[in-house]
């Protein structure tokens, strides 16, 4: 009876980490997103003011493992600074903690088109999904 109990009990640990797997390969956060527009005022301009870079434009790139880049890139599409983290979304928000920098964050999001909005209201970042047309040539590591 004890190894029947056992048995069930590892049979739904191990189904509900395959679910949460297979919601992550599905999540539409995933894959890179450069940076588009943004509102005067948002919650990831601590994070800029954080690092006092000269750079151009930034992505963000979303792993399967839940790891993240936030990228800053140069006017030739060069990268002068990655920080790295963890995000985990739920339906309308994701958190995202940096591991380079004292920052956390928990933030809605939305979709427009094929845009991902950071934010609400008038307080939002948008990117743009990345595709192959883009000059330069990321790559998930």
């Amino acid at each position: 009876m004890k190894k029947l109990l056992f048995l069930m009990l590892f049979l739904a640990v191990a189904g509900n980490s395959l679910a949460k797997k297979d919601r992550n390969l599905n999540n539409p956060v995933l894959g890179t997103w450069k940076f588009y527009n943004q509102s005067v005022k948002n919650d990831l301009q601590p994070v800029k003011s954080m690092l006092g870079l000269n750079y151009k434009s930034e992505v963000f790139i979303f792993e399967t493992d839940n790891q993240f880049r936030h990228e800053f890139l140069n006017a030739e599409g060069e990268t002068v600074k990655i920080l790295h983290g963890k995000w985990k979304s739920s339906a309308d928000k994701i958190k995202i903690s940096y591991t380079d920098i004292n920052f956390k964050l928990e933030i809605n999001y939305f979709f427009i088109d094929q845009d991902l909005v950071l934010g609400q209201n008038f307080n939002h970042v948008i990117f743009t999904k990345y595709t192959e047309t883009d000059n330069r040539n990321l790559t998930l590591k």
